[in-house]
């Protein structure tokens, strides 16, 4: 097919065959190809992000996406569409209208007059850096980025998680003008937030192909070829200062301030029985007592790990559905950040600990749960428990906890997985109703203390020692006399 031939066939594509092509397109492909169609129209964009956003929460498989930019282009949509399919590499949709693979690739990719160049030079560049880079460095890039964009951008926040698909997060960017494309020759771009963090990130490579493209494509006289040259100097300054080190990591958990993790903490003052009655059996045997002084704890542990750069997502009187829904929703948000912390404080027995309804989940079932995201088995997850572990008493029958169905995936089990009890099997866990508990007030104090030096291990020894060295009004002691009682499954690499 010579490039008048292939001219020619491309007025021949009707609107009704766009129903079919995009039957064959799976979710991946409907997205590359609504960035590169959509993504010089702000417009269209933000009504196609939103039906792309009900696509990706749904599934749905039939969709109007080609057929609306049909309607929005009549004279110019079908070469917008063929080389955005040859982009994305759409070969059986290509096919479906009627077109040979290897004679696009020869005759279309190539600049040939009159049929490339529909497409922004600009959006293929961003096309390319997406496929180019992995699932966490696409992560890292909608975290980082992302942030800075809602700092400078007022409205709603894109709700969406998946940095399978960084396409939506840019498109949503160009939406609010945080990146711009400039005019068809890239005069007027600026991508300054995108190449900052590339470089910054040693992605190089992507840097340079975006600065090349504008470049490259900025028309040659006057002020154009001047804003050009002032691009490459600022990238080149931009450059020197890359070099300069990294950031400060502190010492006891090994984590950037920026990116610290989420520290997500169930606090459990008021207890309940209002169950449904096929899960009445799982009630805890006596009604649970108000938990006074748990919000003291919980006010000082946002102070603490906020202050460390967590991401502090605090909920109060949680069911036990409910610790689950909360604990599953940080892992799954938790694939690009440093770490992942769980505190839960609550009434508990021997290895459970209850809802805010009365009904207890095993400790082992949420650790097993915490070790069930193959994607978290190499980062630091922390789960710390104030509790009472006491035996239940010889006159009354302990209820068993909710069976929890999971299981972890890695072969290792607990892979960097650190469980702190505040007492150990068979001792109360006791709280001062003012001050707050023993163990979190210890916990902060020696974060604050040494969290800039000392290992975690240290640190939670640190606590161990003073936790047992404190005595209540009737002598009351939580630990037996030794010298660490916390529950280490993995021990994190050694200091620098």
């Amino acid at each position: 097919m010579a490039g008048s031939n292939l001219l020619i066939h491309l007025d021949t594509i009707d609107q009704n065959d766009l129903i079919y092509a995009e039957r064959d397109m799976n979710f991946a492909q409907k997205v590359g190809l609504c960035f590169l169609l959509y993504g010089d129209d702000h417009s269209d964009a933000t009504y196609i992000l939103q039906k792309l956003l009900v696509m990706a929460r749904s599934d749905l498989s039939q969709s109007d996406l080609l057929i609306k930019f049909a309607k929005s282009r009549p004279e110019t949509w079908r070469r917008h569409l063929v080389e955005a399919l040859c982009i994305i590499g759409a070969r059986k949709v290509l096919r479906r209208l009627g077109f040979c693979w290897q004679e696009l690739r020869m005759h279309y990719l190539p600049h040939i007059a009159g049929i490339t160049l529909h497409v922004h030079p600009l959006l293929k560049s961003l096309y390319r850096m997406c496929e180019e880079l992995s699932l966490a460095q696409s992560g890292r890039l909608f975290l980082d980025v992302g942030e800075k964009v809602a700092s400078q951008q007022a409205g709603d926040p894109l709700r969406f998680y998946d940095p399978a698909y960084l396409e939506i997060f840019l498109l949503d960017w160009l939406t609010k003008r945080s990146i711009k494309l400039g005019d068809i020759n890239a005069a007027g771009s600026n991508v300054d937030l995108l190449v900052e963090h590339l470089k910054f990130n040693d992605l190089h490579a992507q840097a340079k192909l975006l600065t090349d493209t504008i470049i490259s494509n900025a028309p040659e006289p006057d002020a154009a070829g001047t804003a050009a040259m002032a691009i490459k100097q600022e990238i080149e300054s931009d450059n020197q200062q890359s070099k300069a080190p990294a950031i400060k990591r502190i010492g006891a958990l090994k984590l950037t301030r920026e990116n610290a993790g989420i520290a997500l903490i169930i606090n459990q003052q008021e207890f309940h029985r209002n169950v449904n009655k096929d899960i009445k059996k799982l009630l805890s045997p006596d009604p649970l007592h108000r938990r006074d002084g748990t919000d003291v704890d919980k006010e000082r542990l946002i102070k603490v790990f906020s202050s460390m750069g967590y991401n502090v997502e605090a909920y109060d009187n949680v069911d036990h559905l409910g610790i689950i829904e909360r604990i599953r929703s940080a892992c799954e948000r938790s694939l690009l950040r440093d770490s992942l912390v769980v505190f839960i404080l609550s009434h508990g027995f021997e290895e459970a600990v209850y809802g805010a309804n009365s009904i207890a989940l095993k400790i082992s079932d949420i650790e097993n749960m915490l070790c069930s995201y193959g994607t978290l088995s190499n980062k630091p997850k922390l789960l710390i428990i104030q509790a009472c572990q006491e035996k239940p008493a010889q006159k009354k029958e302990q209820n068993e906890p909710f069976n929890l169905d999971v299981t972890t995936r890695s072969p290792g089990q607990h892979i960097n997985m650190l469980r702190a009890m505040s007492t150990v099997n068979g001792y109360a866990a006791l709280r001062h109703t003012q001050k707050g508990s023993w163990f979190i007030g210890s916990l902060c104090d020696a974060i604050d203390s040494h969290s800039s030096s000392e290992h975690i291990a240290d640190i939670l020894t640190i606590v161990t020692n003073e936790v047992s060295k404190k005595r209540g009004s009737n002598d009351e002691s939580m630990v037996p006399n030794v010298k660490s009682t916390f529950r280490q499954h993995v021990y994190f690499p050694p200091r620098q």
